[in-house]
C-alpha cells in the first residue's frame, strides 16, 4: 500500500477490515488515499473466502470526505477523475457479495457519510458527528450524497443537510436511517464483533442472494421480484442440507430473533 500506509487492510478468517490511516486529518482522503482504497476494495470483491467487511477510521474519527488542502491543486481532468474514482469505489463496495459494516466515530462527513451509504450495515458510536458541508466549499456531493442521501432519509432531510450545510448528531443520523445501531465509544469493537458473529452464522448464499433482492428491488421493484422468485427456486436445492440441520438452525435462529431489541 505504498511507505506511507495511509489505507490498512487486515484479514482475520472471513473477515477483512479497511481502516482510513490519515487521523490527523480526520482520516480525508486524499489522491493517493481514495487510489489506494480503490484498489483494495477491487481486490476485497474477487476474495470469495472474505465474508464480511469492515470499514473504518484510524483514530476517534471515520472520515472527513474530500481533503480540501488538495484541491488548489486540481485541474478540471483531475477533478473529473477523481469524481469518477469515487463513484467507481463506493459503487464497488455497494455491490460486494459479502456483508459490509461502516464501524464509525467521530467525525462521518461529506464523503464520510457517502461511504456508509453504500455499506449493509452502520453502527456508530453516540459522539459521531454527520453531515455534507461540501455546499460551503462551493462543489457538490460526487458519489451518492444526493441521491442515495435521499433514498435513505427523504428528499426533504436531503436537500436541508446538503443545501445548508449543516451538521448533525448520532440521534438525528439513526432516526433518518443513516445507522443501525447506537453504541458508546467503549462498546464500540463489542457490537461490531456481536453483528459479525450473527452475520457469519447464516448461509452465505443466501445472504447474498438477498442483498441483492434488497438492493436491486430498492430501484425497481418489479426486478427484485423476479430475483427472488428465481433465487427460492434455487434454495430448494442448495440449501437444503443446511435447513435439515435442526440444531444449528434452532442456535442460529435463538440468537437472531433477539438480536439488537433492546
Amino acid at each position: 500500500m505504498g511507505d506511507e500506509q495511509k489505507l490498512v487492510v487486515e484479514r482475520s478468517g472471513p473477515v477483512t477490515t479497511v481502516t482510513l490511516n490519515r487521523p490527523e486529518v480526520h482520516n480525508a482522503l486524499d489522491r493517493d488515499l481514495s487510489e489506494q482504497l480503490n484498489h483494495a476494495v477491487r481486490e476485497i470483491r474477487d476474495d470469495r473466502d472474505c465474508r464480511v467487511v469492515v470499514l473504518q477510521g484510524a483514530g476517534e474519527t471515520f472520515c472527513a470526505g474530500d481533503d480540501v488542502a488538495e484541491f488548489n491543486t486540481w485541474d478540471d481532468e483531475i477533478a473529473g477523475r477523481q469524481i469518477r474514482l469515487y463513484q467507481e469505489t463506493a459503487k464497488i463496495i455497494e455491490d460486494m457479495t459479502m456483508m459490509t459494516i461502516a464501524k464509525v466515530d467521530g467525525i462521518a462527513v461529506g464523503g464520510g457519510l457517502e461511504l456508509t451509504l453504500v455499506c449493509d450495515f452502520v453502527v456508530a458510536t453516540d459522539r459521531s458527528r454527520w453531515g455534507m458541508p461540501e455546499i460551503d466549499w462551493e462543489i457538490t456531493p460526487g458519489w451518492g450524497g444526493t441521491n442515495r442521501l435521499a433514498a435513505f432519509a427523504g428528499r426533504r432531510k436531503a436537500k436541508e443537510w446538503n443545501l445548508i450545510g449543516a451538521l448533525f448528531d448520532a440521534a438525528t443520523a439513526e432516526k433518518y436511517n443513516l445507522v443501525n445501531r447506537l453504541t458508546t465509544p467503549e462498546q464500540l469493537d463489542a457490537e461490531v464483533e456481536a453483528l459479525i458473529e450473527v452475520l457469519l452464522e447464516k448461509n452465505p448464499r443466501t445472504l447474498e442472494r438477498t442483498k441483492k433482492c434488497l438492493n436491486y428491488g430498492a430501484d425497481n421493484i418489479a426486478v427484485g421480484l423476479a430475483l427472488e422468485a428465481e433465487w427460492i427456486g434455487r434454495h430448494k436445492t442448495e440449501g437444503v442440507s443446511d435447513f435439515r440441520d435442526r440444531e444449528r438452525r434452532e442456535q442460529r435462529r435463538q440468537r437472531s430473533k433477539r438480536f439488537w431489541q433492546d
